[in-house]
């Protein structure tokens, strides 16, 4: 006999959806570019999705990929995945999932019409994806229905990365029933009572900018949820989410606000974890000074980022002396990356410049919406006191900013990077190869490229091992320079059970596990 706490007779979790007035996308495949300053990501769509939709694997806790619709095979080249589905998946308006819908919805996601987001970068690797993407074709070669239960899908190369790139939510399966009753973009407005997704959950009501409710999927393949119904409760301001639970009114609070921290920490259930995330410089390599790499090596010594992150932003950040956050597989748990060290930075500064007034002016862009002002005054304070020299902070508002990226004009700059799936691959290909996408430093480096090319190549830890080499070569250069990893904070009472925090926010392994008991 177990001696959990018994359960409460009205089985009901009222959860804030914490930062959002609204939900901001229901269908899977319109997943913003979480490293696009403009778009960002959007953990408050996410956790409904993840709630409403499930797909063919899913990750753990510590963010492994395990099985959730399939087992499957790989092919010795590491070229052919072959899923074999459960037999008794479907639509929570009792729709079949089948290998066919898999084939609809890869497809679908990479239609020019569909206009989605991560598509092209998530689908990149199988074949035929390219086709399907400029309209040439819309049949995806290398996503097959072999039978009703089984799936094939071929890629272009091997690409050890793929299964992890497959927890991401634009795999998971749609209603093509729905999608052709309602049409391409309307269609999640009808998610009310109609079968959107295979989760465990589905949409009983849904009034815009105030709540959802959803209640088990009665055709849910899993065990079902012991929850009679989960009242999504949207509130746009964390301070008033916090003053709201305080006072009774959820079962939980996520997205505590750094001012209400201090009090929070006392409380019983507190909970804090590092996101999949980080903040950091990048020094454009083609502009003086940053042109080179001695002098934004003498920029990097100089941050006293673990100053930064216990008094600036009182311990809501962890500090990084890496890219890739803890938490996530390829970490490097013992790289200090390069200290606060002011001696060494000065050092490194006059062999470049003997007479720091000979610089050129430095300024420091960043976007208001990302990084708070008194963060940006203190980055430029501690480079003038440590170098002697003066770095001037431009505030710009986000679209502006987004702009100047993409136009490379900013010399100095701030940007988040977030892991769209858990892979080193997703952290550093993206944001570092010479000509990626999200590359703003314009840093190249052959000797990275081939380290990473190598990796794509390998499988276990010999692969993590090139990555961690190559990622070491990137921070060394001052490619960019990491100063924090966002932390999320929450409070899960005792009497809440099944749900913690992990690298991705709130989490559930379970939802039968996830209940109320007396309080």
């Amino acid at each position: 006999m177990s001696n959990s706490p018994a359960p409460t007779p009205r089985q009901v979790l009222v959860l804030p959806n914490v930062g959002t007035q609204d939900l901001n996308y229901l269908d899977p495949a319109q997943e913003p570019d979480a490293n696009d300053p403009a778009q960002g990501p959007d953990p408050n769509s996410a956790l409904a999705l993840s709630m409403l939709y499930s797909g063919l694997v899913r990750t753990d806790k510590n963010l492994n990929v395990v099985p959730d619709q399939a087992s499957w095979e790989i092919s010795p080249d590491g070229r052919v995945y072959t899923f074999h589905l459960k037999p008794n998946i479907a639509f929570s308006d009792g729709t079949p999932v089948t290998a066919a819908s898999y084939v609809y919805s890869l497809t679908r996601a990479l239609l020019p019409e569909v206009k989605s987001p991560l598509a092209a970068v998530l689908e990149k690797p199988i074949v035929g994806a390219s086709a399907v993407m400029s309209g040439k074709s819309r049949v995806l070669a290398g996503v097959q229905a072999v039978d009703r239960y089984t799936l094939r899908i071929t890629l272009t190369r091997s690409t050890p990365y793929f299964l992890a790139s497959l927890t991401n939510e634009l795999f998971f399966p749609v209603n093509q029933q729905l999608i052709e009753r309602y049409g391409q973009s309307d269609w999640t407005e009808h998610a009310v009572g109609n079968g959107i997704g295979c989760g465990p959950f589905m949409v009983k009501a849904w009034e815009h900018n105030v709540k959802m409710i959803l209640v088990p999927n009665p055709y849910y393949y899993g065990a079902r949820p012991r929850l009679s119904e989960i009242d999504m409760i949207f509130v746009n301001d964390p301070a008033t989410a916090y003053q709201q639970y305080r006072a009774g009114q959820f079962s939980l609070i996520w997205n505590i606000p750094q001012s209400d921290l201090p009090a929070a920490r006392g409380l019983a259930g507190f909970v804090s974890n590092p996101q999949q995330e980080t903040d950091m410089l990048f020094f454009n390599t083609r502009m003086p000074p940053f042109d080179n790499a001695t002098v934004r090596q003498a920029f990097a010594y100089a941050l006293d980022r673990a100053t930064l992150v216990q008094t600036l932003l009182k311990d809501a950040a962890t500090l990084a002396p890496t890219l890739i956050p803890p938490g996530l597989p390829g970490y490097q748990t013992d790289y200090q990356g390069l200290p606060f060290d002011a001696e060494k930075a000065r050092e490194l500064l006059r062999s470049v410049y003997p007479d720091t007034a000979l610089m050129p002016p430095i300024v420091l862009t960043y976007p208001t919406a990302l990084l708070s002002r008194a963060e940006a005054n203190a980055l430029c304070s501690m480079w003038s006191n440590v170098l002697n020299i003066s770095v001037k902070p431009l505030p710009v508002e986000l679209n502006a900013y987004t702009d100047e990226l993409s136009q490379h004009q900013v010399q100095l700059g701030f940007i988040q990077w977030y892991a769209l799936y858990p892979d080193p691959h997703n952290w550093l290909a993206p944001n570092l190869l010479s000509g990626a996408l999200h590359n703003e430093s314009l840093w190249q480096n052959q000797t990275f490229d081939q380290l990473i090319t190598q990796a794509d190549q390998t499988s276990g830890e010999a692969r993590f091992a090139l990555y961690q080499q190559a990622e070491q070569l990137a921070l060394e250069e001052v490619a960019i320079l990491p100063l924090d990893h966002e932390t999320i904070n929450a409070i899960i009472p005792p009497w809440v059970h099944g749900i913690s925090l992990n690298a991705r926010g709130l989490y559930v392994e379970d939802w039968s596990q996830v209940y109320l008991s007396p309080h």
